[in-house]
């Protein structure tokens, strides 16, 4: 697990400065070693840091230049399949120096060029100078575990593994995109391709990309699909799950540094701690968060879960105190962010890192099977869905799905829910935006306009290839949530708070083998009794028992209301209270909001305002200068 970063200029202007700056920027994703290297003609200059994981010896230093072409590759990641991969390149006659899984992707870019994606099986954002044609290769892994981010300039392209450094390179401007921030009060975080500077772009998951003289070219190079189902007996196919799930998990496991596992107490993440336990000779270390509000403790089913493992087990508690932690939150993710739940995500990180390198998590089984509230489709549903979406489609809707439960324009309240009931369920993967801005309240808080399109546009657009990959409900959320929530939220949010302590995060349930195995699978063996997630529960009810296992979700959040109105509060009011912050935001608005909060007791305010509190501590974080002087 690394940091990466780079550019390329076809005028020969690449300089060692904005490199190296970029590179102590993002220092904390690899502390263990540095390197940067400048192509001759000055076309392309790559900087790396290093994490060390896999061949911990010099001779797996990035960039890594393949003797035989000259191509140069820097890797954020880990390939699980390298080993195999390896053998298969030594018999096609490869020779290598290093135990590294990146000296096997070069292997394999030598034979198969861009291609050489779909033989890796794990996470990666990377980039390879390809030395014969002159242009650079940009990939990044299916689900989007790594990011990768880049700013096209006039003389070529800038890149790198966070925002924020890239925001600061001399070439590049953090004009705000109006698109972006309506999107972000919609959804509290910038989906891919955007980001908040209008010049900065994303490559989304599952796409790579090539910058030659003749400009970009993007392609996607995989997708789920849910419309090609086998036809395989429930005992069958819970083995061949139970398989694929093992593998996985078996081949996180592989490190040449201490290993460990966050434990959140719930389904997903005991699973995959049980699995460890099979597999390990040593008690697995693992790690949990709870709070004082007992609501949003799951710290008692953590350590049930860890008796029953027999693990060597470290709780924590997170108080309110977490002022301090917010500036440093904010610069990491680079634009704003409001997924209140990244704070225990940074301290379970911090707490984890002080004894081991690696941890396994449980991210992607609520997407892998249908784990939320939503996903319990009764019969009706789906036969009524069945019989009447084909009659108006779901992105036809897309203007008003998504603010229903806030302000129907022309749909009453009791309409909206029959339509997502019984018409097209799967809008319900919408309604996780209900307590945030709303269309009409996005049109009142941004002064001068906003892009009032995007946000309807961006749904629309979801929802039409959701209804080309799958053919019911239930597999229309899991492609809408697959492809929305998991890598614009979940899955950055644990890249940046673990990398943000050098963790390097691993999880086994986004396994793309076993992702596109339960995506074929047919509805019956994923939604059972109304419940979803039916494969996962049963592998770990074997272990913790069937009253473990259907307990009640409780999520990952924190007691948001709570804190902004008490150990929160005075931030709260004074980040909202500074127009320059809040710009381009109508300061009565916010306000308004602030004081119907806090004196009118709506708690419905609380996610509305930590996405404003969030936005001002980015803006807050924008003006440091440190980096920009570094780079003149």
């Amino acid at each position: 697990m690394c940091g990466i970063a780079g550019e390329v200029r076809f005028d020969g202007g690449v300089s060692s400065p904005p490199l190296e700056a970029m590179s102590r920027e993002i220092r904390h994703r690899g502390p263990d070693d540095e390197g940067i290297w400048i192509e001759e003609r000055r076309r392309c200059g790559l900087a790396f840091r290093r994490l060390s994981i896999i061949d911990l010896s010099p001779l797996a230093h990035q960039p890594m230049i393949d003797p035989e072409t000259g191509n140069v590759i820097i890797f954020n990641g880990e390939i699980y399949n390298f080993q195999g991969l390896r053998r298969e390149c030594e018999e096609a006659g490869a020779r290598f120096r290093s135990h590294s899984d990146t000296e096997v992707i070069l292997a394999l870019f030598r034979r198969l060029g861009p291609d050489c994606v779909h033989r890796l099986r794990g996470m990666f954002a990377l980039a390879i100078w390809d030395a014969h044609k002159s242009e650079l290769f940009l990939a990044r892994d299916r689900f989007g575990k790594k990011p990768l981010n880049y700013a096209l300039t006039r003389h070529g392209l800038i890149f790198c593994s966070e925002i924020d450094p890239l925001s600061r390179h001399p070439a590049v401007s953090c004009e705000e995109d109006r698109e972006a921030l309506e999107l972000y009060l919609q959804l509290l975080y910038v989906p891919a391709p955007w980001t908040i500077c209008k010049q900065i772009r994303k490559l989304p998951p599952a796409h790579w990309a090539i910058c030659s003289e003749s400009g970009l070219r993007i392609e996607q190079y995989w997708d789920l699909d849910y419309t090609r189902k086998i036809r395989i007996a429930d005992d069958e196919a819970f083995e061949a799950f139970e398989a694929k799930f093992v593998e996985a998990v078996r081949l996180r496991m592989i490190a040449d540094v201490p290993l460990g596992a966050l434990l959140s107490g719930g389904v997903d993440s005991s699973a995959v701690v049980a699995a460890m336990a099979e597999h390990s000779p040593v008690p697995v270390k693992t790690f949990s968060i709870g709070f004082e509000e007992q609501s949003l403790n799951e710290l008692p089913h953590a350590e049930q879960a860890a008796r029953i493992c027999g693990t060597e087990h470290h709780p924590q508690v997170v108080t309110a105190d977490v002022e301090a932690l917010l500036p440093e939150m904010a610069r990491r993710y680079g634009e704003p962010y409001a997924d209140p739940s990244a704070i225990p995500s940074f301290v379970i990180s911090r707490t984890a890192r002080e004894q081991v390198t690696v941890a396994l998590n449980g991210d992607g089984g609520d997407e892998l099977l249908g784990g939320y509230p939503r996903y319990r489709l009764s019969r009706a549903s789906l036969i009524a869905s069945a019989v009447l979406g084909p009659l108006i489609p779901a992105q036809s809707l897309a203007s008003v799905a998504g603010d229903h439960l806030i302000r129907p324009e022309f749909l009453s309240r009791g309409a909206s829910r029959l339509v997502r009931e019984f018409l097209h369920p799967e809008l319900g993967s919408l309604v996780n935006a209900r307590n945030n801005w709303d269309a009409a309240g996005r049109a009142a808080l941004l002064r001068g306009g906003g892009e009032a399109a995007a946000v309807p546009a961006w749904r629309a657009a979801w929802l039409s290839r959701t209804a080309a990959r799958a053919s019911n409900p239930f597999d229309r959320m899991l492609y809408f949530d697959n492809h929305t929530q998991l890598p614009g939220d979940l899955l950055v949010k644990m890249d940046i708070a673990s990398m943000h302590c050098s963790l390097e995060a691993r999880s086994p349930l986004l396994d793309h083998e076993l992702a596109e195995f339960c995506a074929a699978l047919p509805l019956r063996l994923k939604l059972r009794h109304g419940s979803g997630k039916h494969l996962l529960k049963r592998l770990a009810a074997k272990t913790f028992g069937w009253p473990f296992v259907n307990r009640p979700k409780q999520g990952f959040g924190i007691p948001l209301e709570q804190w902004l109105r008490g150990a929160l509060r005075k931030r709260m009011i004074a980040t909202l209270s500074d127009a320059g912050l809040m710009a381009p935001f109508d300061d009565r608005i916010v306000a308004r909001t602030m004081w119907e909060f806090l004196v009118g007791r709506r708690p419905g305010h609380a996610h509305r305002l930590w996405g404003l509190l969030m936005y001002g501590t980015w803006r807050e974080s924008t003006r440091a200068s440190e980096f920009v002087n570094s780079c003149t």
